[in-house]
């Protein structure tokens, strides 16, 4: 078992200690409610390298809580978390002990939050509120899922849980947060003529390339409804292509979505503008141009005609 476990564990040993001391009386969980923990906002949208921003874990219709702890992964070369501070939920109620609160790096490319934190009066905290808040800091372009990591009693890393009175787990449904947007979308060529192939690809990127195996592509003309352009694989870098071609012109938007642990996520629009078919524009211009000359013509030989009908009338007659 890791450090961080005993530690939890040492934490949850000395409440236990405690509780048995006051003789508090045990009141169980209402198993009909599941409390749910979430990131909020679901999602930052990107900002500036060195830019910092706070994202907020809560917890809703918890019931009967002593004990929390929360572990979530981020994208290491994307975000930095410079602060891990416990939220207002659990001290409310009362004393806390907090055995873990921090971020460390566990890969070379992803970190992990740490957060336990157990109440030491004997009370239970009910309802919902802000278990941390975490100040990131932007270290590159790019994007980064805000991994929340599920309860498993056998693994080396507990995952995100509540304990109640009985020591029992409170297993809640979890809901994940983005900073940015994980996948991108780009046009080659990005001059097109109607029926000319262009190919669309882009890449997901971060956390969520492992658990993306494809995206579902959209478009719309400009001022009508979004259609499907079918769902595309994903290759095992995220990486994703597939190639359109036009029938008519005008502007048109393209969109990237995929879902990912109960959330749609989508991509920045693209607009790609599409001229009529090559040497169509310039047939239009010909055929105008030869109008042109044709009434040129006509024009001048209408003036040379009306001409030489006045000459001959301004003519004297012969002498007898």
């Amino acid at each position: 078992m890791s450090r961080n476990a005993y530690a939890f564990l040492l934490v949850l040993l000395v409440f236990g200690l405690f509780v048995q001391s006051q003789s508090f009386r045990v009141q169980a969980q209402n198993e009909t409610n599941t409390p749910v923990v979430r990131i909020d906002p679901a999602q930052t949208e990107s900002l500036d390298v060195n830019d910092n921003f706070t994202i907020y874990v809560w917890v809703d219709d918890a019931v009967g809580v002593v004990g929390a702890q929360v572990q979530f992964t981020y994208d290491l070369t994307v975000l930095n978390a410079t602060n891990v501070v416990e939220g207002p939920f659990m001290p409310s109620i009362g004393q806390t002990i907090v055995a873990q609160q921090y971020s460390l790096p566990i890969s070379e490319t992803v970190a992990e939050v740490y957060y336990s934190s157990a109440i030491t009066t004997g009370a239970t905290a009910s309802g919902s509120g802000v278990l941390l808040n975490v100040t990131f800091t932007v270290l590159s372009e790019g994007s980064a899922h805000l991994h929340l990591i599920p309860f498993s009693a056998s693994g080396t890393y507990p995952g995100t849980y509540f304990l109640n009175l009985q020591f029992t787990e409170i297993t809640p449904n979890l809901v994940d947060g983005f900073y940015g947007s994980p996948v991108s979308l780009t046009a080659s060529p990005a001059l097109i003529h109607v029926g000319e192939t262009m190919t669309l690809s882009g890449k997901v990127s971060g956390s969520s390339v492992a658990n993306v195996t494809s995206v579902n592509l959209m478009y719309a003309k400009q001022g009508g409804n979004w259609s499907d352009l079918g769902t595309v694989p994903t290759n095992s870098s995220g990486y994703f292509s597939r190639q359109w071609t036009p029938s008519e012109s005008g502007v048109f938007s393209f969109e990237v979505t995929f879902t990912l642990a109960g959330k749609t996520i989508h991509s920045p629009v693209l607009d790609v503008v599409v001229q009529p078919r090559a040497g169509q524009g310039w047939g239009i211009v010909v055929l105008c141009a030869s109008l042109g000359v044709l009434i040129f013509i006509v024009a001048v030989a209408t003036i040379v005609h009306v001409r030489r009908r006045g000459k001959g009338l301004e003519e004297p007659p012969p002498i007898p």
